[in-house]
């Protein structure tokens, strides 16, 4: 006889580059015992491929996991992972002043209640940019697999340029001109790189900028100093800020 197994509730979320909505369930402890075996291996691939496996079991719609921006993985796991462990995670938070012997005790906990993270738009960001004439480009979010390339999207600026074009032409999603629009995926990988290549300084700096400005998972956060009594209020950014 077979045994009666949990059912687990279900929820609702926006992805937020897509506007997408989508119902989902917690993971199960099959699920959170392998996201802890990926963590203690210190192998971003092994828990980057963790984390898009066990959204894509959570996820009851289809959605493209590989092709999800950075910053919609990130929220969809801080609400996965609120509504399977518990919705507060606690931050310890320093002082920003010296306190010489007392720097031990200039901490403080805070709970972040993580159904409240929200994805940040920079007012300037733009995936449609216009470059030169009435031709101009436009962007796809990169994944979390071709962010993995680099350490950071400040990478895009201080690494070697080969780095920076692999990841620029990776996220091209079309050319366009007044007549026609030149898809990425019907150009050879020649073609795109004589494209960026004849843009002038200040064209490429406005391709730069997407990157710079991309959408952030990001929280607020208020505290004060329990020695000095300074008040703090500190953008958090990104998953690893929350665990």
């Amino acid at each position: 006889m077979a045994l009666p197994l949990n059912n687990t509730p279900i929820y609702n979320l926006t992805i937020p580059s897509t506007n997408q909505n989508v119902r989902f369930r917690p993971f199960v402890v099959r699920e959170e015992k392998a996201l802890l075996i990926a963590q203690q291996s210190e192998d971003s691939k092994v828990m980057v491929d963790t984390l898009k496996s066990v959204i894509k079991s959570c996820v009851k719609d289809p959605i493209e996991v590989d092709k999800l921006a950075i910053f919609d993985l990130e929220y969809i796991f801080t609400q996965l992972r609120a509504r399977s462990v518990g919705e507060i995670v606690e931050l310890i938070m320093s002082c920003d002043e010296d306190h010489g012997e007392k720097d031990k005790l200039a901490k403080v906990k805070v709970n972040v209640d993580l159904t409240k993270l929200a994805v940040t738009i920079n007012e300037n960001h733009t995936n449609k940019i216009p470059l030169f004439d009435d031709v101009g480009i436009v962007m796809k979010y990169p994944s979390i697999d071709i962010l993995k390339k680099l350490e950071s999207i400040d990478a895009i600026v201080e690494q070697e340029v080969e780095s920076v074009f692999s990841i620029v032409l990776e996220c091209i999603d079309y050319i366009y001109d007044s007549s026609e629009v030149y898809h990425a995926k019907e150009q050879t990988k020649q073609e795109l790189i004589d494209f960026i290549e004849n843009l002038s300084s200040e064209q490429f700096k406005r391709v730069q900028a997407f990157f710079e400005t991309l959408p952030k998972l990001s929280h607020m956060v208020e505290y004060n100093c329990p020695v000095c009594g300074k008040h703090h209020e500190v953008s958090m950014e990104g998953l690893e800020s929350f665990f």
